[in-house]
């Protein structure tokens, strides 16, 4: 067998090529390609704009970690995670529903060390490797949980889209979400998050991010007391499958606003409901009860396009 360094040669060659030579860079394919093309196996460096550094593992097989591997710095999701980093630095209690590997949640855990960050993942072998990133990172403030968040404390089924040896992010709990077959159904437990709070003796969470592939209005419906009582900042994605009308209606009557953050352009763009995820990569929505000034005073980073 050929040892790590070997193995690894033809990816840090390619990306040490684009990295000196970022003229050329165009000619060099696109990630999923780059990933099949040229291997990486082993821990990535990940660098989220002026915030605490730390380390994901990729058997060549996290896109996340395979993005900052070949793009360096801010290389996914650049004006969310920066968003996302910056209010936890403010935040004592931080929970990531739809954790997948760790970005969001390790980001929060490593910027301010002093709040306690909760990350939820459903699907255990994307499970496993959190507790791998976790547990590289010495982040003693994070703790991990492996079932689905949703509006009822019983079992629930999980319907995967991708095999074994993916490392998928799109599993969910609504069928509907998709036309795709699932290539598995698994039936795990299913967890209000106003339960788990409760269960946590958590008092407040200023700050969640939900990643649910189509089931938010579940986990929303699963969170009215802690919604109602934390107004917690939310970053969420939303696809156009969602239930965006249920959402408007279930965040609307307590002062919610919506804004859609570019990824590109630290622009932040307010609208009246719940807009869904159409192009990427800007797949994002911050979702808050600060008012315009509030806000702008605690992002003075971004850009803002408000309705009023």
């Amino acid at each position: 067998m050929k040892n790590m360094g070997s193995r690894n040669e033809a990816a840090l060659t390619l990306r040490k090529v684009q990295f000196l030579f970022p003229e050329v860079s165009h000619e060099i394919a696109e990630l999923d390609s780059l990933t099949k093309r040229s291997p990486y196996f082993g821990f990535v460096d990940i660098e989220i704009s002026d915030n605490a550094l730390f380390s994901m593992f990729s058997n060549n097989d996290d896109f996340v970690a395979q993005a900052y591997f070949w793009k360096g710095k801010d290389a996914y999701e650049a004006t969310s995670l920066k968003i996302w980093s910056t209010l936890a630095k403010k935040a004592s209690h931080i929970v990531d529903v739809g954790a997948y590997s760790g970005v969001y949640c390790l980001s929060a855990a490593k910027t301010n060390p002093k709040s306690k960050v909760y990350a939820i993942e459903a699907l255990d072998r994307v499970y496993s490797r959190l507790l791998i990133n976790k547990n590289a990172n010495s982040t003693s403030n994070l703790k991990c949980f492996n079932f689905a968040m949703s509006d009822q404390d019983s079992e629930v089924e999980l319907l995967v889209y991708s095999g074994e040896d993916i490392l998928v992010s799109g599993s969910s709990t609504v069928a509907e979400v998709t036309d795709r077959k699932p290539c598995e159904k698994k039936i795990i437990k299913g967890v209000r998050l106003d339960t788990f709070i409760a269960e946590k003796s958590i008092s407040k969470v200023e700050l969640l991010k939900i990643d649910a592939e189509g089931a938010e209005h579940l986990i929303l419906n699963g969170a009215e007391q802690l919604i109602s009582s934390s107004k917690p900042d939310i970053i969420c994605e939303l696809l156009p499958t969602s239930e965006l009308s249920h959402i408007s209606k279930s965040l609307g009557f307590l002062g919610y606003r919506y804004y859609k953050i570019s990824e590109s352009s630290l622009l932040l763009k307010e609208y009246e409901t719940p807009p869904a995820s159409i192009e990427p990569p800007d797949f994002n929505i911050l979702m808050t009860t600060k008012s315009s000034s509030e806000l702008e005073a605690a992002l003075p980073f971004l850009s803002f396009d408000h309705l009023n």
